[in-house]
This record gives structure tokens, sequence and C-alpha cells, in this order.
């Protein structure tokens, strides 16, 4: 045989393997017989052709309320030469459904991606899940899963938790109001209020505990100033009362008095200061006076807002 002719054998043969080869194209397999509404139907797509070409992703198209919907997948078929998908699908219609569209991009190595798609599209039968020789009853209604509604399942352990705690809250507005009623200085005004805590203390000057008595000196002081004036005078330090004399302008008197107060009793109870009986009546006098000469200024200043106003 001459080289000519060996030659055009070859070419013969390199284009009937290329004819043989075909263009590439996607074949689905689906399972024979009919299947019911709702059932998962197992579809396996195959590549065919397309040597040399580089493939993409399965992509299933279904229509939102169409006919199929996707279960799993589509997932690739491991060790698969052409590659293979698998997806599980459930039909919604009844009668002969068309399978939904397959899509895979493939990349020629010196070309454009392009879209390759089954040659043909089966169909399915699809069946009724109600019997057929006789009449189905509806089941009744439940409540689908993450329904709105009361969650009483939970109703008995939040009464669990809430019970004693609301039992407890109950037991203290009892024992508060209780302790409010039987002391006579709580609806007093608060110069009134702050006298009577006075009148109880200075008998008690020598026969009691310094550091008790400038316990209640010190808080009785302060809140009075919280209710006269709304300032948070009970959260405050010694420091902070004076400088709040000071910045609203109270008298010298009220500011000296303030200082002579919270200085003998901020050394007792946190210097450990011994003091005499006579500093400790003259500490509750300057509580008198301040909170006396306060009240006037304060009324003053009130008039002359309402004058004004």
């Amino acid at each position: 045989m001459c080289t000519r002719s060996i030659v055009g054998l070859m070419v013969a043969l390199a284009c009937a393997g290329v004819a043989a080869e075909g263009p590439a194209t996607l074949e689905v397999v689906v399972p024979e017989g009919t299947v019911s509404v709702g059932d998962r139907v197992p579809v396996r797509v195959v590549a065919r052709g397309g040597d040399g070409l580089l493939w993409g992703e399965l992509r299933v198209v279904v229509p939102t309320g169409g006919p199929w919907e996707v279960v799993d997948g589509p997932q690739t078929v491991a060790g698969a030469r052409p590659p293979a998908w698998q997806v599980e699908l459930a039909p919604m219609q009844l009668g002969e459904v068309p399978l939904p569209n397959f899509q895979v991009t493939v990349r020629p190595p010196d070309g454009d991606p392009q879209d390759v798609t089954p040659a043909s599209t089966p169909s399915l039968q699809v069946a009724s899940v109600l019997p057929t020789d006789q009449e189905a009853e509806p089941a009744p209604l439940r409540d689908p899963v993450g329904v709105a509604g009361f969650p009483w399942e939970w109703l008995v352990p939040a009464l669990i938790v809430l019970v004693p705690l609301l039992a407890v809250a109950a037991w203290w507005l009892r024992r508060r109001r209780s302790k409010i009623s039987t002391d006579p200085t709580f609806r007093l005004p608060p110069l009134e209020q702050l006298k009577a805590l006075l009148e109880e203390l200075e008998p008690r000057i020598g026969r009691e505990p310094a550091e008790g008595l400038c316990d209640r000196l010190a808080s009785g002081f302060r809140r009075y100033l919280e209710r006269r004036t709304g300032e948070p005078a009970l959260e405050m330090t010694s420091f902070e009362l004076r400088g709040l004399a000071r910045g609203r302008g109270w008298p010298e008197a009220v500011q000296r008095s303030i200082h002579r107060v919270m200085e003998v009793a901020d050394g007792v109870r946190f210097g450990r200061k011994r003091v005499v009986e006579a500093e400790l009546k003259a500490a509750v006098s300057a509580a008198g006076e301040a909170a006396t000469d306060l009240e006037h200024h304060l009324e003053a200043l009130e008039q002359r807002l309402e004058a004004a106003s």
C-alpha cells in the first residue's frame, strides 16, 4: 500500500471516530413504572460525548409552583467517567408529567463556555395516593411545625419557675408596706422627718455606740437633702454633698453645718475616730440648723420664682 493510501485511511478513521463520538449531550435515566404524588423519585443524569470538554455542575431548572420539587441534590456520582449526577425529585401533579430541564455548562480548552441539555426529556406517570376503588375520608388537619399560637407545652415549666418568684415578691411587698405603715415619720415632710430623727438620736448619745448613731445621722441627713432638693444625696459622698451646696449657692452657714455634720460622722464611721458626747451633740444640732436654714433659703427662692412667673 502506498503512503498516500495509508494517510487517507488514517484521516478516514479519525473522521469516523469524531462522528461516532458526537456532540456533548445529557442522558436522563428514571425508574420505570408509575409513581405517586410526593414520592421521592431518583433521577440520574449522565454526560455523553464531548471528550476533552471541562464539565461544570448540573443545574435543575424547576419553576416555582411547577410540577416538580427538588428533594435532594444534585450530587456528583463519585468516580463516574464521563461525569454523572444523582438528584431526587418529588412530583406535585397528576398524570403524565415531563421532567424538569437539566443543564450543564461545558468549556472547551480553546473556546467559549456553552450549555448542554438532554437531547430528550422523559416523562413519568404520576398517580394519586388516594385509593381508586373506594372513597377516602380526609385525615383531620394538624398544625404544621412552627405554627404561630400560644405555646401551651411551656405553660407548666413557666409556672413552676414563676409561682415561687411571685410568692417571694408578694411577701417582700407586704413586709415593705407593713414596715412603712408602722414608721411614724414616713408621711412627714422632709424637715419634720429629719427633726424627728434628731430628737430620737440626741438622748441616746453616750448610751449607745457612736458608730451606730453616726450611721443614722448621716443617712437621715442625706435622706432629707434628697427629698427636699431632688438630688440623689443618698448616693453621694461627703465631698459631693459639699460640692452640691457650693454649686447651688446655698448660704455659707448651711455649707459650714453640712461640713461639720459629715466631718464628725465620717470620722467615726470610717476613721474610727473617738469623739466625746459634746461633739456628737454638736453634730446633731448642726444637722438641724443646716436643714432649718436651707428651708428658709429654698422657700425664699421658690417665692421669687413664683413671683417672676
